[in-house]
C-alpha cells in the first residue's frame, strides 16, 4: 500500500511541475518565440490575401482593356468608313452596292458596341484635356472654351478614353485673333 499515490499528492506533483515549468526561462522565451512566430503568420496570411485580390483585380482589368489597341486600330476604319459614305452621291445611295458598304460599317460598329466601346460627343460640351484635342480656336457667339465642331470623335472603352476627340474650341467674343 505505500506505493500508491493519493489524488492529493498527484494534484500537488502535477503543480509543482507546472510552477516549475513557469519559472524556466526557457519556457517563457519559447511562449514569446511562438506568439512572434504566430503574429508574423497572421501577417503574412494578410499580406497574400491582399496580394492575391490586387492580382485579380489587375487580371480583370487587364482582360477588360487587352482590347483597346485593336479597337483603336478599327477605329480608323470605321472613320474612313464614315467619310466615304459621307461622300456618296443621293442618286447613287439606293444602288445595291452603297448599301452593301453600309450593312458592313454597321456591322463593324455593332461589333466594337458589343465589346463595350461607345462614342462621346463633344460638340456643345466645354473642352476637356483628358476627352479632346484642341486643333484651334475660332471665334464665336459660343463661351469661351467650349467645343464648336469636331474633326474626328471621341470613343470610350468601358470607362476610359481610348480615343480623344480632335476639336475646334470657342475663343469667346471679346478675344482678339493671334
Amino acid at each position: 500500500m505505500g506505493d500508491r499515490v493519493s489524488p492529493i499528492q498527484d494534484e500537488n506533483a502535477e503543480q509543482q511541475t507546472q510552477e516549475s515549468l513557469q519559472k524556466d526561462p526557457r519556457i517563457a522565451e519559447l511562449e514569446q518565440k511562438v506568439e512572434q512566430l504566430t503574429g508574423e503568420l497572421q501577417r503574412e496570411r494578410a499580406d497574400f490575401t491582399n496580394y492575391r485580390r490586387r492580382n485579380e483585380a489587375e487580371r480583370a482589368d487587364f482582360a477588360r482593356y487587352a482590347k483597346a489597341d485593336l479597337i483603336t486600330k478599327l477605329l480608323e476604319v470605321l472613320d474612313v468608313f464614315d467619310r466615304a459614305l459621307e461622300t456618296v452621291p443621293a442618286d447613287l445611295r439606293d444602288q445595291p452596292w452603297v448599301k452593301g458598304i453600309w450593312l458592313v460599317e454597321r456591322k463593324l460598329r455593332d461589333i466594337l458596341v458589343s465589346e463595350g466601346l461607345e462614342e462621346v460627343s463633344s460638340v456643345g460640351q466645354p473642352f476637356d484635356p483628358y476627352m479632346h484635342e484642341a486643333l484651334g480656336h475660332v471665334d464665336s457667339a459660343a463661351a469661351e472654351g467650349t467645343v464648336v465642331d469636331e474633326v474626328r470623335k471621341a470613343y470610350r472603352l468601358h470607362d476610359k478614353i481610348i480615343r480623344p476627340a480632335l476639336v475646334t474650341v470657342a475663343r469667346g467674343k471679346n478675344k482678339e485673333s493671334n
